[in-house]
């Protein structure tokens, strides 16, 4: 049995199996809750503003930047600043 909280600690490969169940399901289905203003939206039914580089998915009902996405030479970048949570 544990006695404290750094015996909980892991690597985080350990994680793997769960963050491939949330990243193999399709987005566009999760519900997201906007930081701003707490509204809760399906990521599919947000605004996308497109750009060549990327995008950026605003809040339907107070357009803040719930998440952005960025291809570049270094890799695939995903923002969520905006965003308190997704759920699937």
């Amino acid at each position: 049995m544990t006695d404290n909280v750094s015996d909980l600690v892991l690597d985080g490969n350990v994680a793997a199996l769960l963050l491939q169940r949330i990243f193999s399901r399709d987005i566009t289905l999760a519900k997201i809750r906007c930081d701003s203003c707490d509204c809760v939206s399906g990521v599919g039914s947000l605004a996308l503003h497109a750009a060549p580089m990327g995008a950026v998915l605003k809040c339907a009902d107070c357009e803040s930047d719930l998440m952005r996405a960025v291809d570049t030479p270094r890799g695939l970048w995903l923002e969520m600043t905006g965003a308190r949570y997704l759920r699937f």
